[in-house]
């Protein structure tokens, strides 16, 4: 192999990594976190296991629809591969809502925000496959910046990189990845202008 297609390789690894590091699913973890233990610390540990079971069916669920071929990748890179993901992500918020809607009710709001951030993106769809992962970071920067403003400036300053792994692995073009961000901050500002 010649430098020039090592050098490609390592950074296509790299683009990958980054992908994985700062997956949605990761994103929310974190940002549910983080979130919780301001918001409302005597349900970290509900808050904890209502995430974790939220990501491990989303999981299950792509991974499965990757191995059986229906998918081309684990990000449901085709426009059409889309909305059944978007259907699968709302059913689990809306579980996710009714089990913390009285454990910690502070985050209810932002669960519905997500939720409506994810039928934005899904009516959307028709005319662009916005990023998700560009949204999530977006979403988790701009929301942190009331809770966690050093966190939220650290998600704000990862959204190049992530911008540029998901044009490294041609997930996104462009205008995708440009519109996933503005999706997630706007429906972050949305979720201040909620919460007061």
């Amino acid at each position: 192999m010649s430098g020039t297609g090592r050098e490609l390789g390592k950074s296509s690894g790299f683009a990958r990594w980054v992908s994985i590091v700062l997956h949605p699913f990761a994103v929310f973890i974190a940002l549910t976190m983080v979130s919780v233990r301001v918001l409302a610390p005597q349900a970290f540990w509900s808050a904890l296991c209502a995430v974790a079971a939220a990501v491990l069916v989303s999981w299950a669920f792509v991974a499965q629809r990757r191995r059986s071929g229906r998918w081309s990748t684990v990000d449901a890179s085709h426009p059409s591969e889309r909305p059944l993901l978007y259907a699968v992500l709302l059913a689990v918020l809306a579980i996710c809502w009714w089990w913390m809607r009285e454990r910690a009710a502070p985050m209810g709001q932002g669960i519905l925000a997500v939720a409506a951030m994810l039928v934005a993106a899904a009516l959307l769809n028709r005319w662009i496959k916005l990023s998700l992962h560009m949204a999530s970071l977006a979403f988790a920067g701009v929301s942190l910046f009331s809770l966690q403003p050093a966190l939220a400036a650290v998600a704000i300053l990862l959204l190049p990189l992530l911008a540029w792994s998901r044009l490294k692995l041609a997930r996104h073009t462009l205008a995708e990845v440009i519109g996933g961000t503005l999706l997630g901050a706007a429906f972050a500002c949305s979720l201040h202008v909620l919460a007061g």
